[in-house]
């Protein structure tokens, strides 16, 4: 009997398992960088969100300061979920994994729109 919680490992030949080695390959400091690119994204995708939230419904004078917070701790654990599955640790290298396929995938995703409404916003201002 199987349990249904455990994972089936990558075939060794499955094209996620090469994409996840081209990239744990990489230098560690373009790893590094493309981990925090990808918080960076994530934090500025989520500020607008999260202040639309708070002052909608729980803004208070006293507490200003919890949007830009939970902005900026979700930009950290990002990075801190990057940094395990791309740079790894002192001394090891990072698995190929299919978590760190759609990591990245996801990443790229949310660059692309950041920089997309970032690009927005400028050619508005610009008008």
């Amino acid at each position: 009997m199987t349990d249904s919680t455990t994972t089936e490992a990558l075939p060794p030949d499955s094209a996620i398992l090469r994409f996840g080695e081209r990239l744990t390959r990489l230098p560690r400091l373009a790893r590094i960088a493309l981990a925090a690119l990808f918080a960076i994204a994530t934090t500025l995708l989520l500020t607008p969100i999260i202040d639309n939230i708070y002052l909608t419904y729980f803004f208070d004078f006293n507490t200003r300061i919890v949007p830009a917070l939970v902005s900026t701790a979700a930009g950290v654990v990002v990075y801190l979920v990057g940094w395990v599955l791309m740079v790894g640790f002192a001394g090891t290298a990072p698995p190929p994994r299919r978590a760190l396929f759609w990591f990245f995938v996801l990443g790229c995703l949310g660059l692309s729109v950041a920089v997309m409404l970032l690009l927005t916003g400028a050619l508005d201002m610009a008008r």
